[in-house]
């Protein structure tokens, strides 16, 4: 049986990324965008979704009875009603742990630019070579610190969270866990009150869920240093983002980076943009997980996972009709 299969969205790929096809039978239908209203009209004749970030919901499913499978291209299944999914038989395939390294080194760099401050450097240089600020032979416009010995709060346990603790203390710095409310044991481990009180970095590396959500507030930041920094490359949602303006704005914290909000994608109107001229603050739009070796390895996966499931199918109906 020939399979058509559906991408709903290629227009999150890098040009760079090479899409081979899946190892069956199948016809292929793409689209550069797919949204949510267009979802139905799109998969109408699909018996596979591949999706980058385009929401499968229980009302769009109901309306595809020939859909049987969901690859998605990214880690999340919190875009797909995967309950839904596992009532009517519809398996949904991910590809977890393709980020972990390109995540963890773009959270390093965050903190590397907030301590050491390069590229606001290099902006100083422009406005000294417009004419806008002085030429002088040493400048102290940004203050410089090390990461060596520094500590480094970690929210998160998986894969991204583990690269990042290899990387940084490769720098010398000393990294800690938040315990998960006494769920994770180990020496290394700390309750999130006390972590939040002694660390120079905390970093967010975890999903977003019921028990996370706002889980960084104006009670939780306030409990922090004023020159610590919060570094958010997991969810937005988990960072009360008005308290975090509010802190940096007030001197309450040494600097912030964010590659993730909670509304995304990112709207000009947003109001972490009040913050985007100041040079303690990092803004990216979710690219942490974009890299050009990353990004080819998910595409890779996401259509090895579908080529997978045809196989298992192929197989399971030649058992019951043997």
């Amino acid at each position: 049986m020939s399979e058509h299969i559906v991408f709903l969205d290629d227009e999150g790929l890098a040009p760079s990324t090479r899409l081979k096809r899946p190892d069956c039978d199948h016809s292929w239908q793409q689209y550069a965008y797919t949204h949510p209203d267009q979802v139905p009209e799109h998969l109408k004749d699909a018996t596979v979704a591949l999706t980058c970030s385009v929401p499968l919901r229980e009302e769009h499913l109901r309306q595809l009875p020939r859909l049987k499978m969901i690859s998605l291209a990214l880690t999340g299944r919190d875009i797909v009603d995967v309950d839904y999914c596992e009532a009517n038989g519809i398996e949904v395939s991910s590809v977890p742990g393709y980020a972990a390294n390109t995540v963890a080194e773009h959270s390093l760099a965050m903190i590397l630019e907030l301590f050491r401050r390069p590229a606001a450097f290099t902006r100083l240089m422009r406005q000294v070579h417009a004419g806008d600020k002085p030429y002088q032979n040493i400048y102290f416009n940004h203050r410089i610190r090390d990461v060596r010995d520094k500590q480094l709060a970690i929210i998160g346990s998986g894969p991204i969270a583990l690269r990042l603790a290899h990387l940084a203390r490769a720098f010398g710095m000393q990294v800690l866990f938040e315990d998960r409310g006494g769920k994770r044991q180990g020496a290394d481990c700390r309750p999130l009150a006390e972590l939040l009180k002694s660390c120079d970095v905390l970093s967010i590396n975890c999903p977003l869920t019921p028990e996370t959500y706002n889980l960084i507030d104006v009670d939780q930041l306030a409990l922090m240093k004023p020159d610590a920094i919060v570094v958010n490359t997991g969810r937005g949602g988990v960072v009360n983002e008005a308290a975090l303006i509010q802190a940096l704005q007030q001197g309450r914290l040494g600097g912030v980076a964010l590659d993730v909000v909670e509304v995304e994608p990112l709207h000009p109107s947003n109001p972490l943009f009040e913050l985007i001229d100041r040079d303690d603050f990092l803004l990216n739009p979710h690219i942490a997980w974009s890299s050009e070796d990353a990004m080819q390895q998910l595409m890779d996966s996401a259509v090895d996972n579908i080529s997978d499931f045809v196989a298992r199918q192929v197989s399971e109906e030649r058992t019951r009709t043997a």
